[in-house]
């Protein structure tokens, strides 16, 4: 007899990925289908659905530990928000990168203020032109928290928000559409953001 989902979800939500990969093999095509129009036309060459079941389920994979069961169907509709979310993250990306304001001026010849613009991004905090401890502190704290992230968050990082690299150049490193790189820097801001923690107190208006 095969497991229930209720019992591979508590037996997901301890660690077991085999659980979890037998809980995405039932659910997962549900929720492609839910997708399957939802990419516009004129994305499709540089994001597909494949690419964002592909981000999807690894989200799943890392954020599982996380999961609280919500009655039938709360692991269908979890997975189904983390797809919402990253398919929201590439169109605002893509659309910005249109636009030609998909990114910050990086200034390669001042790799402190890049740590310090991609700081103020990930918190949502500042820090005025005269808090030079502070910005010392906040670039300390990036740097460690940096070091925590699996390399391929480290690297699109690295590369995009640090040393200003085009898209392109990216996703031929990567081997990756330029969509899910945009999906892949929006998990690695998220894991930065929970690494960082009370890091963030290093930066303030007043400092």
């Amino acid at each position: 007899m095969s497991a229930t989902d209720a019992e591979l979800i508590r037996q997901a939500t301890r660690g077991c990925r085999d659980s979890l990969g037998t809980l995405l093999a039932r659910v997962g095509p549900a929720v492609r289908e839910r997708f399957r129009n939802e990419i516009p036309r004129r994305w499709q060459s540089l994001l597909t659905l494949d690419d964002l079941m592909q981000e999807t389920y690894t989200d799943a994979f890392l954020d599982i530990v996380e999961f609280v069961p919500r009655g039938n169907g709360s692991f269908e509709r979890w997975l189904a928000t983390i797809a919402r979310h990253n398919l929201l993250n590439a169109l605002e990306m893509l659309e910005a990168e249109k636009r030609g304001g998909g990114r910050r001026a990086i200034d390669t010849q001042n790799i402190e203020q890049s740590f310090i613009g991609l700081h103020e991004l990930v918190t949502g905090t500042s820090t005025s032109p005269s808090g030079c401890a502070a910005r010392t502190d906040a670039r300390e704290a990036l740097e460690i928290a940096m070091r925590k992230l699996p390399e391929d968050y480290r690297r699109v990082v690295e590369m995009y928000d640090l040393e200003g690299r085009p898209i392109d150049e990216l996703a031929k490193a990567f081997n990756r559409r330029p969509g899910a790189l945009y999906m892949l820097r929006a998990r690695a801001h998220r894991a930065l953001r929970k690494h960082l923690g009370a890091a963030s107190k290093y930066l303030s208006d007043s400092a």
